[in-house]
Protein backbone atom coordinates (compact mmCIF):
# COMPACT_ATOMS: atom_id res chain seq x y z
CA UNK A 1 0.00 0.00 0.00
CA UNK A 2 1.12 3.49 -1.05
CA UNK A 3 1.53 6.32 1.66
CA UNK A 4 1.41 9.88 0.65
CA UNK A 5 0.72 13.14 1.86
CA UNK A 6 -1.07 16.15 -0.16
CA UNK A 7 -1.04 19.38 1.27
CA UNK A 8 -3.73 21.67 -0.27
CA UNK A 9 -4.80 24.93 0.43
CA UNK A 10 -8.82 25.05 1.41
CA UNK A 11 -10.98 28.47 1.58
CA UNK A 12 -13.49 26.29 3.32
CA UNK A 13 -14.67 23.78 0.65
CA UNK A 14 -12.52 21.28 -1.41
CA UNK A 15 -14.29 18.93 -4.07
CA UNK A 16 -12.56 15.63 -4.52
CA UNK A 17 -13.11 13.86 -7.75
CA UNK A 18 -12.75 9.69 -8.01
CA UNK A 19 -12.16 9.30 -11.49
CA UNK A 20 -11.54 5.52 -13.05
CA UNK A 21 -12.17 2.71 -15.30
CA UNK A 22 -12.16 4.66 -18.43
CA UNK A 23 -11.23 1.91 -21.09
CA UNK A 24 -9.76 4.82 -23.20
CA UNK A 25 -9.16 3.27 -26.89
CA UNK A 26 -12.26 1.44 -27.92
CA UNK A 27 -15.56 2.09 -29.21
CA UNK A 28 -16.64 1.09 -25.82
CA UNK A 29 -15.16 4.64 -24.06
CA UNK A 30 -17.52 7.15 -23.78
CA UNK A 31 -15.61 10.02 -24.88
CA UNK A 32 -18.49 12.49 -24.57
CA UNK A 33 -19.14 11.81 -20.52
CA UNK A 34 -15.10 11.32 -20.17
CA UNK A 35 -14.40 14.66 -21.66
CA UNK A 36 -17.80 16.38 -19.45
CA UNK A 37 -15.84 15.10 -16.04
CA UNK A 38 -12.55 16.94 -17.21
CA UNK A 39 -14.12 19.86 -18.08
CA UNK A 40 -16.10 20.19 -15.04
CA UNK A 41 -13.01 19.74 -12.66
CA UNK A 42 -11.49 22.11 -14.88
CA UNK A 43 -13.90 24.27 -14.41
CA UNK A 44 -14.14 23.64 -10.17
CA UNK A 45 -11.48 26.31 -8.46
CA UNK A 46 -11.46 23.48 -5.27
CA UNK A 47 -11.62 20.62 -7.13
CA UNK A 48 -8.79 18.01 -6.62
CA UNK A 49 -8.57 14.39 -8.34
CA UNK A 50 -7.55 10.79 -8.03
CA UNK A 51 -7.27 8.23 -11.02
CA UNK A 52 -8.64 4.76 -9.70
CA UNK A 53 -6.60 3.19 -12.09
CA UNK A 54 -7.75 0.89 -15.85
CA UNK A 55 -7.20 4.48 -17.51
CA UNK A 56 -6.97 2.76 -21.06
CA UNK A 57 -8.33 -0.88 -21.84
CA UNK A 58 -4.59 -2.02 -22.83
CA UNK A 59 -5.75 -4.97 -24.54
CA UNK A 60 -3.78 -6.97 -27.45
CA UNK A 61 -4.51 -9.48 -29.67
CA UNK A 62 -3.00 -12.01 -27.81
CA UNK A 63 -5.63 -11.35 -25.18
CA UNK A 64 -8.31 -13.62 -24.78
CA UNK A 65 -10.52 -10.46 -24.14
CA UNK A 66 -9.58 -8.90 -27.54
CA UNK A 67 -12.08 -8.00 -30.09
CA UNK A 68 -10.76 -6.38 -32.98
CA UNK A 69 -13.59 -4.47 -34.55
CA UNK A 70 -13.90 -2.11 -31.27
CA UNK A 71 -11.08 -1.10 -31.44
CA UNK A 72 -10.24 3.09 -32.45
CA UNK A 73 -9.45 3.85 -35.80
CA UNK A 74 -6.44 6.01 -34.05
CA UNK A 75 -4.89 3.09 -32.27
CA UNK A 76 -2.57 1.19 -34.29
CA UNK A 77 -2.74 -2.41 -33.86
CA UNK A 78 1.75 -1.92 -33.52
CA UNK A 79 1.53 0.40 -31.00
CA UNK A 80 -1.72 -0.07 -28.96
CA UNK A 81 -0.22 0.46 -25.43
CA UNK A 82 1.20 3.79 -26.03
CA UNK A 83 -1.20 5.44 -28.73
CA UNK A 84 -4.14 4.62 -25.98
CA UNK A 85 -1.81 5.88 -23.27
CA UNK A 86 -1.10 9.03 -25.12
CA UNK A 87 -4.69 9.85 -26.17
CA UNK A 88 -5.41 9.31 -21.93
CA UNK A 89 -2.45 11.72 -21.13
CA UNK A 90 -3.53 14.70 -23.66
CA UNK A 91 -7.05 14.54 -21.97
CA UNK A 92 -5.57 14.82 -18.29
CA UNK A 93 -2.85 17.26 -18.99
CA UNK A 94 -4.97 20.18 -18.89
CA UNK A 95 -5.96 19.19 -14.82
CA UNK A 96 -3.22 17.09 -13.99
CA UNK A 97 -1.97 19.73 -11.53
CA UNK A 98 -4.91 19.13 -9.69
CA UNK A 99 -4.36 15.47 -9.45
CA UNK A 100 -3.00 13.94 -6.12
CA UNK A 101 -2.03 10.47 -7.89
CA UNK A 102 -3.12 7.64 -10.07
CA UNK A 103 -3.90 3.70 -8.94
CA UNK A 104 -2.68 1.10 -11.18
CA UNK A 105 -5.48 -1.19 -12.76
CA UNK A 106 -5.85 -4.45 -13.53
CA UNK A 107 -5.51 -3.40 -17.54
CA UNK A 108 -2.40 -1.81 -16.14
CA UNK A 109 -1.12 -4.33 -14.66
CA UNK A 110 -1.67 -7.41 -17.26
CA UNK A 111 -0.14 -4.78 -20.55
CA UNK A 112 3.07 -4.49 -18.24
CA UNK A 113 3.16 -8.56 -17.10
CA UNK A 114 2.30 -10.06 -21.05
CA UNK A 115 3.85 -7.37 -23.14
CA UNK A 116 6.68 -5.45 -20.69
CA UNK A 117 5.10 -2.40 -21.34
CA UNK A 118 5.23 0.12 -18.53
CA UNK A 119 2.52 2.36 -19.55
CA UNK A 120 1.41 3.31 -15.52
CA UNK A 121 5.01 4.52 -15.11
CA UNK A 122 4.88 6.31 -18.56
CA UNK A 123 1.43 7.79 -18.00
CA UNK A 124 2.61 9.00 -14.35
CA UNK A 125 6.00 10.46 -15.73
CA UNK A 126 4.17 12.38 -18.82
CA UNK A 127 1.66 13.93 -16.35
CA UNK A 128 4.18 14.78 -13.34
CA UNK A 129 1.50 13.02 -11.28
CA UNK A 130 1.82 10.72 -8.05
CA UNK A 131 2.07 6.51 -8.87
CA UNK A 132 -0.25 5.07 -6.00
CA UNK A 133 0.33 1.49 -7.14
CA UNK A 134 -3.01 -0.78 -6.47
CA UNK A 135 -4.10 0.97 -3.68
CA UNK A 136 -3.31 4.07 -1.31
CA UNK A 137 -3.66 6.05 1.68
CA UNK A 138 -3.64 9.82 0.82
CA UNK A 139 -3.09 11.88 4.02
CA UNK A 140 -4.42 15.49 2.92
CA UNK A 141 -3.24 18.77 4.57
CA UNK A 142 -5.74 21.21 4.07
CA UNK A 143 -5.20 24.64 5.30
CA UNK A 144 -7.86 27.28 5.24
CA UNK A 145 -4.89 29.76 7.06
CA UNK A 146 -1.30 29.70 6.36
CA UNK A 147 -0.60 28.40 10.10
CA UNK A 148 -3.83 26.01 10.53
CA UNK A 149 -4.29 22.71 8.95
CA UNK A 150 -7.09 20.25 8.73
CA UNK A 151 -5.76 16.85 8.54
CA UNK A 152 -8.28 14.27 6.11
CA UNK A 153 -7.72 10.65 5.44
CA UNK A 154 -8.55 8.56 2.32
CA UNK A 155 -7.83 4.98 1.14
CA UNK A 156 -8.48 4.50 -2.18
CA UNK A 157 -8.05 1.50 -4.18
CA UNK A 158 -8.36 -0.05 -8.20
CA UNK A 159 -10.30 -2.69 -6.38
CA UNK A 160 -11.33 -6.21 -7.57
CA UNK A 161 -13.40 -9.05 -8.03
CA UNK A 162 -16.62 -10.10 -10.43
CA UNK A 163 -19.50 -8.42 -7.98
CA UNK A 164 -22.24 -8.64 -10.40
CA UNK A 165 -25.31 -7.07 -7.78
CA UNK A 166 -25.17 -3.92 -6.29
CA UNK A 167 -25.42 -6.00 -2.61
CA UNK A 168 -22.27 -7.58 -4.00
CA UNK A 169 -20.50 -4.58 -4.81
CA UNK A 170 -21.84 -2.46 -1.60
CA UNK A 171 -20.36 -5.13 0.63
CA UNK A 172 -16.99 -4.62 -1.03
CA UNK A 173 -17.15 -1.41 -0.62
CA UNK A 174 -18.18 -2.01 2.78
CA UNK A 175 -15.04 -4.84 3.86
CA UNK A 176 -13.21 -1.62 2.79
CA UNK A 177 -14.63 0.91 4.76
CA UNK A 178 -14.34 -1.37 7.65
CA UNK A 179 -10.43 -2.30 7.20
CA UNK A 180 -8.79 1.91 7.76
CA UNK A 181 -9.34 4.56 9.95
CA UNK A 182 -10.12 6.95 7.23
CA UNK A 183 -12.94 9.25 6.21
CA UNK A 184 -12.61 8.63 2.46
CA UNK A 185 -12.99 5.63 0.78
CA UNK A 186 -12.90 5.18 -3.09
CA UNK A 187 -13.36 1.29 -5.32
CA UNK A 188 -12.99 0.81 -8.44
CA UNK A 189 -13.07 -1.64 -10.58
CA UNK A 190 -16.73 -2.72 -10.54
CA UNK A 191 -18.31 -0.01 -13.48
CA UNK A 192 -20.66 1.29 -11.10
CA UNK A 193 -21.87 4.57 -9.10
CA UNK A 194 -22.80 3.21 -5.25
CA UNK A 195 -22.77 5.64 -2.47
CA UNK A 196 -22.09 4.85 1.01
CA UNK A 197 -23.23 8.08 3.15
CA UNK A 198 -21.15 6.37 5.59
CA UNK A 199 -21.45 6.10 9.57
CA UNK A 200 -20.09 7.54 12.33
CA UNK A 201 -17.18 6.53 14.58
CA UNK A 202 -15.67 8.25 18.03
CA UNK A 203 -11.86 8.68 18.58
CA UNK A 204 -9.76 10.34 22.06
CA UNK A 205 -7.84 13.38 20.59
CA UNK A 206 -4.16 13.73 22.45
CA UNK A 207 -5.58 15.53 24.72
CA UNK A 208 -8.12 13.09 26.13
CA UNK A 209 -11.29 14.74 24.30
CA UNK A 210 -13.99 12.54 22.76
CA UNK A 211 -14.67 13.71 18.82
CA UNK A 212 -16.79 12.16 16.40
CA UNK A 213 -15.76 11.14 12.55
CA UNK A 214 -17.96 10.11 9.69
CA UNK A 215 -16.79 7.01 7.26
CA UNK A 216 -17.90 8.04 3.87
CA UNK A 217 -17.31 5.72 0.57
CA UNK A 218 -18.14 5.76 -2.79
CA UNK A 219 -18.00 2.82 -6.15
CA UNK A 220 -16.17 4.98 -8.08
CA UNK A 221 -17.96 4.56 -11.74
CA UNK A 222 -16.57 4.34 -15.06
CA UNK A 223 -16.71 5.41 -18.85
CA UNK A 224 -16.83 2.04 -20.23
CA UNK A 225 -20.46 1.08 -21.97
CA UNK A 226 -21.01 -3.12 -21.67
CA UNK A 227 -23.10 -2.60 -23.99
CA UNK A 228 -22.84 -0.03 -27.47
CA UNK A 229 -25.21 -0.58 -30.79
CA UNK A 230 -23.54 -1.91 -33.72
CA UNK A 231 -20.43 -2.64 -32.07
CA UNK A 232 -18.65 -5.62 -31.76
CA UNK A 233 -19.94 -7.16 -28.29
CA UNK A 234 -18.04 -6.28 -25.47
CA UNK A 235 -16.59 -8.80 -23.12
CA UNK A 236 -18.65 -7.11 -20.59
CA UNK A 237 -21.56 -8.20 -22.84
CA UNK A 238 -20.19 -11.47 -23.24
CA UNK A 239 -20.29 -12.27 -20.02
CA UNK A 240 -23.89 -10.76 -19.34
CA UNK A 241 -22.64 -8.17 -16.93
CA UNK A 242 -25.62 -5.41 -16.11
CA UNK A 243 -25.01 -1.49 -17.65
CA UNK A 244 -23.04 0.66 -16.45
CA UNK A 245 -23.40 3.98 -14.68
CA UNK A 246 -21.11 6.23 -16.46
CA UNK A 247 -19.49 9.22 -14.69
CA UNK A 248 -17.28 9.82 -11.54
CA UNK A 249 -18.66 10.72 -7.72
CA UNK A 250 -17.19 13.90 -5.90
CA UNK A 251 -16.58 14.11 -1.92
CA UNK A 252 -17.57 17.53 -0.74
CA UNK A 253 -15.28 18.39 2.36
CA UNK A 254 -16.02 21.24 4.37
CA UNK A 255 -13.99 22.96 6.83
CA UNK A 256 -15.61 24.88 9.25
CA UNK A 257 -14.21 27.86 11.53
CA UNK A 258 -13.13 24.92 14.59
CA UNK A 259 -11.16 23.27 12.18
CA UNK A 260 -13.86 20.52 11.96
CA UNK A 261 -14.17 18.65 8.42
CA UNK A 262 -17.44 17.46 7.16
CA UNK A 263 -17.84 14.90 4.58
CA UNK A 264 -20.71 14.85 1.95
CA UNK A 265 -20.56 12.25 -1.68
CA UNK A 266 -22.27 13.15 -4.41
CA UNK A 267 -22.50 11.33 -8.33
Amino acid sequence: MKVTKVEAKCDGEVHLYLVGDEHAGTLYHSSKDFALTVKTIQNDPTARFILMGDACDFITPSDPRWQGGSICDWVSPDNIALDQANYYCDMIAPIASKCDGKLEGNHEQEIRRHSHVDVQKYICERLGIKDLTFQAWVHYQFRPTSTQAVGVDAVVTHGAGNAITRGAKLNRLERLMNSFDAQIFGHGHVHDVILHPGYPYLYLTRDGKLKQKRKVGAMTGCYFRTYTQDVESSYGERRCFPPTILGSPMFTIRIDDQANAAISVTA
